[in-house]
């Protein structure tokens, strides 16, 4: 629902002090009353797990809830000044520390409710997240909170749990242009392994500018350079545009892919969107090379056949892309991908049948074990099975969010 008319709803209820109506009109901030009114009707024991959320000098080890405090302790001085009259009424400095739990660990809900969770709201940002959380609405139990692990290497023994609270977008950024939009342009500092990382280096390219050091140290001292992450990601997304799609374009593409996969090592949509869409095209490339066996005698300007060996690899690597995009929607979006898997599901069911038929052509094809048959090879032909591939791949692409023309970045990632 709305959540400002259940809200409003709420503190209109029958049983409600109307002065908690009078208060939150004042104040101007409807939600941070009913949300500490909903707080006070838990149970003793519920209210201390919740308030055993913000540990000691959380103030000073989370800069971010700090802020969030004195802007609550700020504005609440203020408000008791202007109205003195409701000095009494509630207990301000425990409001205040309900108020800045919430805004630091509250996570809003599919349909529109706020919520605090023992364990996944205590979970930090990170712009190199290992999981990702999301929150169940079609099951039982109702609004559990989930974590999924979604780093490429797992979670190491002991390593901290950690989860984004920017959007891929942000999170693409290099490291100077990305601290500008962390945590709402807020200008507090991100202290994760990432951002720690990317700042020594910003800050050593720095001094080396500055010091003037000669060119033997310079060298030996300077970082092994590569693509960026924007570049990457324009130069994939204009190998994903080729119409029709080459060997050499797509071949790039999933270079381009495993590049993204070593500066980003965790699951993002915007990947997952790309490798769909690389499965699209891997799958008119079958497609044209079984029409090309069939038309042999055509003027065929631009080859892509394969014997069967390579037809199998293409199509083993079609179904690994599938199989990774799936897994990376269901771990981002959680019960919110399902639309989208019942269609990926087509393109890969279409791919792994064809290759469960050509992996047994190939097999039938080697010579047996120990054979001295000279000259035995398969033949530099595509086997049939491939035909049907490209237009369930293609729908697969247009299930997955792309457009056909290599956009695999619109949409806000949820």
């Amino acid at each position: 629902g709305d959540p400002d008319k259940d809200t409003d709803a709420y503190l209109r209820a029958p049983d409600a002090d109307p002065r908690l109506l009078e208060i939150a009109s004042k104040l101007g901030d409807p939600l941070r009353v009913a949300t500490y009114v909903a707080f006070k009707q838990l149970h003793e024991k519920r209210q201390k797990e919740v308030l055993s959320l913000w540990r000691e000098n959380i103030e000073v080890t989370d800069p971010i809830a700090g802020r969030l405090f004195k802007q609550n302790q700020s504005g609440i001085g203020a408000f008791l000044e202007d109205h003195p009259e409701f000095a009494k009424l509630v207990n301000w400095a425990q409001f205040i520390l309900v108020s800045s739990i919430f805004a630091r660990f509250g996570v809003q809900n599919p349909d529109g409710s706020l919520a605090v969770y023992l364990m996944s709201s205590a979970v930090r940002h990170s712009c190199r997240p290992n999981a990702a959380a999301f929150s169940l609405r079609r099951s039982y139990p109702w609004g559990r909170r989930l974590l999924h692990v979604t780093a490429l290497e797992g979670v190491a023994k002991g390593e901290e749990i950690t989860i984004s609270e920017e959007s891929e977008s942000v999170l693409c950024l290099p490291f100077l242009e990305r601290s500008t939009k962390l945590f709402a342009g807020s200008g507090v500092r991100c202290d994760c392994s990432r951002c720690l990382e990317e700042g020594a280096l910003v800050k050593f390219k720095d001094m080396q500018d500055d010091q003037n050091e000669d060119e033997e140290q310079d060298e030996a001292w300077k970082p092994a350079p590569g693509p960026s992450i924007p570049e990457t990601l324009s130069r994939l997304h204009a190998l994903l545009a080729i119409r029709p799609p080459t060997d050499e374009s797509t071949k790039e593409a999933t270079i381009c892919l495993k590049t993204l996969d070593k500066l980003l090592p965790f699951s993002m949509q915007i990947k997952a969107k790309a490798k769909v869409m690389l499965a699209s095209a891997l799958g008119e490339l079958n497609n044209r090379a079984a029409w090309q066996e069939g038309n042999q005698g055509a003027n065929i300007i631009q080859w892509t056949g394969l014997d069967a060996e390579g037809q199998e690899a293409r199509l083993r690597e079609t179904k690994r892309l599938y199989e990774t995009a799936a897994k990376d929607f269901e771990y981002l979006l959680g019960q919110d991908a399902l639309a989208v898997l019942q269609r990926i599901e087509a393109g890969y069911n279409t791919v792994r049948n064809q290759h469960k038929v050509v992996s047994k052509y190939t097999r039938d094809r080697e010579p047996p074990p120990g054979s001295t048959v000279a000259g035995f090879r398969p033949e530099a032909a595509t086997h049939p099975a491939a035909a049907s591939t490209a237009a369930a791949a293609t729908a697969a692409a247009a299930a997955a969010g792309a457009d056909g023309s290599g956009n695999f970045s619109g949409g806000e990632d949820r």
